[in-house]
């Protein structure tokens, strides 16, 4: 291997050598190999960000390193021309240089992968102490700057001939994009849980609904629609004239229904979970926080892929993709899913069986995707994506649960039936509901209960050099059908059927840029969605009569905003961090009541408004060692007001906060582990709950509450085939005042400081869906079975403290804490191309309710509508890739 030899602070004569034939290692020798790209990667090089866009890469090279010698002291550049030509495609490298120093060693590797681009890492065979973090500090500083951390480039050596960089094998670094930048999930100064495509196949995590199980602060619910909450903040108001607190991205796209929250999760490259309000960046009711979902792109390399299981409930769930590229310059994906169970409930009513209602809870849903994207190394990039998700799942089951008191006979032939545990799996759920002189009539599985999305994004991106210009375009179209028996009876008296439909664009800008030690993003913010709700009950009181009411509304919203950050070191290791975003949303809704006597029940004038705030953020961010990373924020956040289309009520104002927050992140064992940990602290403002007021379920807004808590997260990989993880988390939501009226209790003195109207005052009460503890753990381990593959064996536990379901914390109204555990074992073959498992999920077969809702339609007692969570399942699973 011909070299020249440099002297110190000199960078001598660099020629290229052909790279020498590489053999595949074996799963030790591949160990090895990562261990020693992670313990040996010593600083001394950087990529100056200006030369890599032009296709080139300045070495920097400080005189001679010493163990431990800082990262700063950078002398001296030398150009290396960036040219690639043919290849292996088993290789994921065409061209290797090398440069010889008096005490050091350069390699210079140029990827083919485009996840990778340009990295350089420097190994020094001859030293074999233990390195830290902080020499893997350089590689977090270039993703920083727009490449990737020293986790992803662990998949670029030759050894680790892949396809993707989900997740480094021997650390526990990630690359996410949190603040719009590619940088080390340890370096981002935010509460986030990035969840690999990888860390969810290795947990079994298969949709939206089951992130809870690895994030701490998040509860995932399902009943009508999905309730996502994050420390406690989240939605009340599943109508199209509200919004969650918690934002969705799919793809870069914000998902504005609650409806359209939920879904399967297939060949995902990551999720990320942002903590806290995230309005400065990603905009729209960001209050509690941000789940964003993030697909595998295309790429240049054919690869396929194909993933099944089976299991009890006659579960069948297929998911695949294919990759394939597209000439020199452009690669197309397509991913599908197909996912279809039984019923876990058996409904004896016999009308709904005559309408296939015999088993509820079941599941049916395929979905598609397809992407187009450019593959070049030139400064333009653009990605198409198309996906459709059609779910026409069975209605989901209920239990009643009764109050000490009889409902009225009057009103319900006797009451509903007392809950008893040994007939969970059973209900007597009426499902009809017959709308004479219009075509709103249901009661066949193709009307009761369906969610269909259809969604387009566009990502363009043109680097200029000095600046980067980004654009995202979405639309989104998304259609909810649902008929609840909604009367606290098991038979046909008060059936409740909404029917929406809406429409969504948006567009977004940014411009960023950077140079010494500033760096900056401008960005711009445009959406605009339209609705339309159907809402129908029988009225007044039993079904069999040909009365009805119904609520036929829509509403629109339209939201401008323009954000900006600006990031400033002001020494290398202390950053400041300011930013702030202008909101602006202008809403309109029309309703209108009707009875079918003929003439209109209530007339109902158009209702507008608009809702403008500002909401600034404040992050100080020190590393405090190379291990250590210290932070603190302060962020402003705001969700827009909106208006009742389920009752004749006043709209809602806006809910406005201030988040409060400090944190630190440690990395430890040369990487392969982190521990963080964060608390905080929220002053919460005008929060938007659900009540029944007038046996009318609307949203009011609370005056005041406090959250406060804090959460820990642990990772860790040893040597040896274990993996271990778990975090804790702690919450007291609580309100501070809340003059409120309770249907159930009609003669309530009068609280100080209440009236009348609302004499009640809940102050002290609990949030509803914000349990006090949370606490999860995994232990895996892989058994390496030389030729013969591999074993991975993973059991997950997750802890939840009790949980109420309402604001007014009845006993009755709650869930008590419960633990869960979910465990699997798959076998991979040597050349990881063919996959073997079983699983198990809920294997205690714990009984509890994911939801409780106060039923008030025509009952001044509220009747708890409790939905159970599933049993256990358990199933096998295979899978093939090329």
């Amino acid at each position: 291997m011909p070299v020249a030899p440099a002297s110190d602070g000199v960078i001598g004569n660099l020629e290229t050598a052909a790279p020498p034939a590489i053999a595949r290692p074996d799963r030790d020798q591949q160990r090895m190999l990562d261990a020693r790209l992670v313990h040996q990667a010593h600083i001394g090089v950087a990529i100056d960000p200006a030369a890599h866009r032009g296709g080139h890469a300045h070495l920097i090279h400080e005189r001679r390193i010493e163990p431990g010698q800082p990262r700063r002291d950078f002398l001296g550049s030398e150009q290396i021309d960036d040219d690639v030509d043919g290849l292996d495609h088993r290789v994921p490298f065409s061209r290797r240089e090398w440069l010889l120093g008096p005490n050091h060693l350069v390699h210079k590797y140029e990827p083919v992968i485009r996840t990778c681009e340009l990295q350089i890492a420097l190994l020094w065979p001859s030293d074999r102490r233990r390195k830290t973090r902080g020499e893997a500090a350089m590689m977090r500083t270039i993703a920083w700057r727009g490449t990737v951390s020293i986790a992803a480039l662990a998949s670029c050596v030759p050894a680790l001939a892949q396809e993707t960089a989900d997740e480094p094998t021997s650390g526990t670094e990630i690359v996410v994009t949190a603040q719009r930048r590619a940088e080390s999930v340890q370096d981002v100064p935010i509460s986030i849980t990035a969840l690999t495509g990888e860390t969810l196949t290795r947990a079994g995590i298969t949709d939206t609904e089951s992130l809870s199980t690895l994030t701490p602060g998040l509860l995932v619910q399902r009943s009508v629609v999905g309730q996502i909450r994050i420390r406690g903040i989240g939605n009340e108001n599943y109508t199209i004239a509200g919004d969650p607190g918690v934002a969705v991205h799919s793809d870069g796209v914000y998902v504005a229904r609650a409806a359209a929250g939920l879904f399967d999760l297939y060949d995902v490259e990551r999720v990320e979970v942002l903590r806290g309000p995230q309005g400065t960046l990603y905009g729209r009711n960001a209050t509690g926080g941000v789940v964003n979902v993030i697909p595998n792109r295309p790429g240049p390399e054919f690869a396929a892929r194909m993933n099944a299981s089976y299991g009890n409930y006659d579960a069948l769930r297929i998911d695949g993709m294919v990759n394939a590229p597209l000439g020199d310059a452009f690669a197309v994906r397509v991913a599908g899913l197909r996912n279809r169970r039984d019923g876990f409930t058996r409904n004896t009513n016999a009308a709904a069986q005559a309408r296939s209602f015999g088993r509820l809870d079941s599941k049916d849903v395929w979905a598609v995707r397809g992407q187009i994207a450019t593959t070049g190394s030139g400064p333009f990039e653009a990605r198409l994506t198309a996906e459709y998700n059609h779910d026409d799942s069975n209605l989901p089951a209920y239990k009643y649960l009764n109050r000490p008191t009889a409902l009225p006979t009057s009103d319900f032939g006797g009451g509903a039936a007392a809950f008893t545990k040994d007939n969970l799996r059973v209900v007597n759920q009426g499902i009809e509901l017959a709308i004479p002189g219009t075509n709103r009539s249901v009661g066949s599985n193709a009307d009761v209960f369906k969610t269909f999305q259809t969604g387009l994004a566009l990502h363009l991106s043109y680097d200029f050099g000095p600046v980067t210009l980004s654009s995202i375009s979405g639309y989104r179209d998304t259609k909810f059908n649902y008929l609840d028996d909604g009367d606290g009876a098991d038979i046909f008296y008060v059936n409740y059927l909404q029917q929406d439909a809406s429409k969504q664009y948006s567009q977004e800008l940014q411009l960023a840029g950077g140079g010494g030690r500033f760096e900056w993003l401008l960005g711009a913010f445009y959406f605009r969605e339209t609705g339309d709700s159907f809402i129908a009950l029988p009225f007044p009181f039993g079904a069999n009569l040909p009365f009805y009411i119904t609520i036929d509304g829509s509403a629109k919203t339209r939201a401008l905003a323009g954000y900006g950050e600006l990031r400033f070191a002001a020494t290398d290791r202390l950053k400041i961090t300011l930013g702030g975003r202008y909101s602006s949303e202008r809403r309109k809704a029309r309703y209108r009541y009707e009875i079918n006597f003929g003439a209109p029940f209530v007339a109902n004038p158009d209702l507008k408004d608009t809702f403008n705030a500002f909401t600034p953020r404040l992050v100080v961010n020190y590393e405090a060692s190379d291990d250590v990373n210290l932070y603190a924020s302060a962020t402003r956040g705001f969700k827009s007001g909106g208006f009742n289309l389920l009752a004749i009520q006043p709209g809602f104002d806006p809910e406005k906060l201030w988040s409060y927050e400090a944190g630190i992140k440690t990395t430890f064992a040369g990487g392969r582990g982190s521990l963080n940990a964060d608390v905080f602290y929220t002053d919460y403002k005008d929060v938007q709950v659900q009540q029944i007021v007038n046996l009318q379920s609307v949203l009011t807004n609370a005056a005041a509450a406090t959250i406060k808590g804090g959460e820990i997260e642990l990772a860790y990989r040893p040597l040896g085939g274990f993996e271990v993880g778990g975090s804790l988390a702690y919450l007291d939501a609580t309100y501070d005042n809340f003059c409120t009226g309770d249907p159930t209790q009609p003669a309530a003195p009068i609280s100080a400081g209440c009236t009348a109207a609302n004499p009640i005052d809940l102050a002290g009460n609990r949030f509803p869906r914000a349990p006090k503890w949370t606490l999860a753990g995994n232990l895996g381990y892989t058994f390496e079975l030389g030729n013969a593959g591999s074993l991975a064996l993973r059991a997950d536990a997750r802890y939840q403290s009790r949980t109420f379901f309402t604001q007014f914390n009845r006993p009755l109204i709650s869930q008590k804490g419960y633990t869960t555990v979910n465990a699997r074992a798959t076998w991979t073959s040597d050349d990881e191309r063919f996959t073997f498992g079983a699983f198990v999920n809920n294997l205690f077969d714990k009984d509890y309710f994911t939801e409780v809702l106060e039923s008030g339609a025509f009952n001044p007692q509220l009747v708890g509508q409790a939905y159970v969570a599933p049993p256990r399942t358990y199933g096998v699973t295979a899978g093939v890739s090329f």
